[in-house]
Formats: C-alpha cells, structure tokens, sequence
C-alpha cells in the first residue's frame, strides 16, 4: 500500500522514483507533500493556493475526475494526458504520478552579489549580515563591521515558501503540520544564514553579527519560539524584540523592537530609517507595500500603529503568470511600456513570468489605454484607436474564460485583476482613515516593491489618495535599511524600543469604517 513518484533526475532521460507507505502519510493535498520534499526547492509558484495552474501531476495510474479550475487552466490535450493539478487532489493509496517540470525548474538558489571591494580582499575582514526576513523573499547586504562598506548582497525567495504563501498558512504548518523540533520552518531559513556565512567565509569575509527583521510570525517561527499569541483573537505579542539572540551554528541574531503582533521588527526597522534620515520630520505615515501592509503614523514623538492583510498578490504570487523577483530577475518580466507596436516587457531574458510591479504597471497602461474599465473588467464595443486594436487583438476567450496575451503565453486574466484590485482597496482604505485620523505632512512609502513602480501609476490605481503624490516619497525596502542604521546608532534602537512600548495600536479591519471603505474603493 503506497504511492509512487517519479521526479526528473539531474539527468532529464531518467526519473528518480519515490515509493512512500501511505499509511505513513497524513490526510493531505498532494501539492501540500510535494512542496515539503526537499527534492522541490522553493519555487516561484502560488504555493498551493490553486491560482497559477502549474503545479502538475501527470497520473501513470487512473487519473482523479477534472475539478472545474482544471478545465479552465488545462488544454484539453493536458486533460486528456491525465495532467492534473496536484493543490486540487489529496493523496490516494496505490497512485503513480509525475511531477511535471514547473514544480522542479526555475528554483531558488542562493546567489551572493560581491562588491569589488570583496574581490580585491586579501586579509581576513569582520563583517555584519543584514537580513530582511520577508514572508515571500530575503534580501540580504553584508556590510564590513568597521568602516560599513558595502562588500555583499543578494536576494531569494523565502524557503519557508514550501508551507504556504502568507504568514497564517506558515503558522498552521508550524502548530498543526510539523511534529520536529526545531522545525523544518526554523531550519531552512537557519540553513540559509550558514550557507551565507560559509559563502563569505571563502572571500576571508566573517561575520560577527545578524541583524534580523521580519514580521511577528517570522521572527517567531526563525527563533523557535511560541506564536500562539499570533494564532488567534485576542492577538498578543510575546517577544517584543530588542534583543540578541543566540542560534546553533550562528553569529549573534538582533532583533529590532516589535510593535504589535501584526507590526514587527520590520516596520521598527522603517522608523528608524526614516527617523535617522529625517530627523526633522514629524507628523508622517510610514507605510509598507507587503504581504502585510503594516503603517506607522509619527507625530509629537508618539507612534500610532495598524496593519491589515494585503496577501503575495504585489509579490506576483498567486497570479497566473505571476512571480516574486528573486536572484537577479532574469525571465521575469518587471515593468511594461507602450509603443506604437504595442505593449512592450522589460525582462532581462526570456519572459516566463510576470513580477508584482509588471502586473501593476500592465494595469496602469491597459486603464489608460481605455482597454480596462475603473471596476477591473475588459471594455467591449468602443470605438479603439489603433494602438488599442493591436494590443485587444490577444484578447481570447479560453476555457470560458478572458485572457489578454501580453507576452507570448503569458497573459492577464480577470482573476488577476481582481487579487491586485483587492489589495489596492485594502491599502488604500487604510491609508484613508489615517488620513482621516491625523494631519500628515508626508508619506513615506517602504517596502522592495515600492522602489520599482513610480508614484505616478500608484496614483492613477488609486493606492494613494488624490493629490497626495506632492507629500509622498518612496524609499524601498527600509526594513534592511533600517537594520544597517539600527547597527550604527544603538541609542535609535533604544529610542524605537520606547516608542513601541508605548505605541496605540488601532485594529483596522475590525472597524465598520473600514470595511466600509474597502467596499467603495474596489476599483480603480
């Protein structure tokens, strides 16, 4: 009583065959035991959530029935082949399968970026790590302990990928799925740090310290430490951060304060970026484009706190054709311009995905091309330019479903569409009632996605209020900027430890207001 599996070797002429008991195995999706095999490294996929439509099996043994998604994501000649999709299917005894190569191409390795002052290193040099611990990606920088300079950087997709795509789906792993101690979730992201080191290690480059920010749910799960206060109403937060801690096999780890238990050592980190940058601002809205939007409001030396769930649509997880940016972007496509020919992917390969900034970007030419209506739907019998009838001549329907094919087979579809419009009104209506709250000299904007999309199409799609683009700035990805100034002002992070004691935290979706505005701005 078993089930057989048969993944590519590094040879593609062979397969590597898996026998597994089943009654060894727990009631489970079959994505769910693939994605924790260690022979499928983190992938740029959705992740289970039955949204991009590659996760595929192909059944050597009698195949289940078609579930409706399928009959839209598979060709026909895919459903005839007995290709399935393994997040729609739980594991059955006595089955054969196939995985398909989208669950086992395009991974994440780790790739370190050396400055030419590392390469020119001959004597051993004391370094720090700095690590943005993101639910999606890591980003990475070393800087030389001494004189700070920049000798290292690199980013991956989060290892932890393998559990899910959002913070609460990495949290029942840990507390339902897992039994081990440490955890798989804790060790692979450890692993990580090690590899690091030992990679700089080969350049006389060693470490001394991690500083480390994450979201609660991260740093908890990365420190083996409990997360029931994060698990359930009423939220708690039990390690409040602040604090160097001491891993097997590791340097010493900083964690930046924590505010609340939805807004973290990452959004601390962003203060003090900002508070050492600016040092004369006051009464302005730090806010994080994330998978969790996390917002602090700073005025007359107090913080106000909020955040609410955007989800990995910004990340371009969960999208069709969607990836994170990981490694050095090749293949993903990260922005789109128009031309007199048509739309045109700016990609440093060959385009097999679409980034969280190509979506956003795709949308802002095809609303003000007149192709999408302000409600997120494809616009029908008009009169189109030209230009227009170029770009809607790759608008198909299959499968029942609408599809505008932007680059080769890669497309949009009004699913799509819709997991971005509801991010934007999620962020947008919290960004209102701060508004509303308090007066706000300025907006900073944080977080990697937000250094790569111009204020300009932010506006146009309505994640910031009317006539607010003259107050915003973008500053990138602060949670890693943050750690490097927190290293070299020790007495900011005291000072942002005190702040965040003494935070008001506001529950955002909890608030009539709130859910209000988030059904009048589901468009844009």
């Amino acid at each position: 009583m078993a089930i057989h599996i048969y993944l590519s070797a590094a040879n593609e002429s062979t397969l590597q065959k898996i026998t597994v008991p089943f009654e060894s195995l727990p009631p489970k999706k079959t994505a769910e035991y693939l994605f924790s095999l260690p022979e499928i490294p983190p992938r740029p996929l959705c992740t289970g959530m039955g949204k991009c439509g590659r996760c595929k099996i192909q059944y050597l043994s009698p195949a289940p029935e078609l579930v409706p998604l399928e009959r839209i994501l598979l060709t026909k000649e895919e459903q005839e082949q007995n290709i399935r999709l393994a997040c729609k299917h739980p594991l059955e005894d006595n089955t054969e399968f196939r995985v398909l190569n989208d669950l086992q191409e395009h991974a994440a390795g780790l790739e370190i970026e050396f400055s030419d002052t590392a390469c020119d290193l001959k004597n051993t040099l004391q370094a720090v790590l700095f690590v943005d611990l993101g639910t999606t990606s890591v980003a990475f920088e070393v800087h030389a302990e001494e004189s700070n300079t920049l000798l290292a950087q690199g980013k991956l997709l989060n290892p932890q990928m393998f559990a899910g795509a959002d913070v609460m789906a990495r949290l029942h792993y840990r507390h339902f799925t897992e039994k081990q101690s440490p955890s798989r979730l804790q060790s692979v992201v450890c692993s990580l740090l090690r590899e690091i080191c030992t990679d700089l290690q080969k350049k006389n480059i060693f470490i001394q310290k991690i500083y480390l920010a994450a979201n609660p749910s991260m740093t908890a799960i990365f420190l083996g430490k409990s997360a029931e206060g994060l698990m359930e109403a009423p939220y708690y937060l039990e390690n409040k951060g602040h604090e160097e801690f001491h891993l097997p096999y590791l340097p010493p780890v900083y964690i930046p304060p924590q505010i609340s238990p939805f807004v973290g050592a990452d959004a601390a980190a962003g203060l003090a970026y900002i508070l050492d940058k600016f040092p004369r601002a006051d009464n302005f809205l730090l806010a994080d484009l994330g998978t969790n939007g996390e917002f602090i409001f700073y005025g007359k030396g107090k913080i106000l706190a909020a955040s609410v769930p955007l989800g990995p649509a910004l990340e371009g997880v969960g999208m069709r054709c969607g990836s994170a940016v990981h490694g050095k972007g090749e293949n993903i496509i990260v922005q789109f311009s128009l031309t007199p020919f048509g739309l045109s992917p700016v990609c440093s390969g060959t385009p097999l995905f679409i980034s969280g900034t190509g979506y956003l970007s795709l949308i802002h030419i095809l609303l003000s091309a007149g192709i999408l209506g302000r409600e997120g739907l494809f616009l029908q019998n008009q009169a189109p330019s030209p230009l227009n009838k170029k770009i809607t001549a790759n608008l198909t329907e299959t499968n029942g479903e609408k599809r505008l094919y932007v680059a080769g087979s890669l497309y949009v579809c009004p699913e799509d569409i819709e997991n971005i419009l509801k991010v934007k009104a999620a962020f947008s209506s919290a960004m209102e009632l701060f508004l509303q709250k308090s007066p706000i000299d300025q907006i900073f904007l944080s977080g990697a996605l937000s250094s790569h999309i111009p204020l300009d199409i932010l506006e146009n799609l309505g994640f910031l209020p009317k006539n607010a683009k003259s107050k915003t700035q973008i500053l990138g990805n602060t949670s890693l900027l943050g750690t490097i100034v927190l290293h070299q002002n020790p007495r900011l992070a005291d000072k942002v430890a005190e702040l965040a004691g003494q935070a008001d935290i506001i529950d955002l979706t909890g608030q009539d207001a709130y859910n209000s505005l988030y059904i009048n701005n589901m468009h844009f």
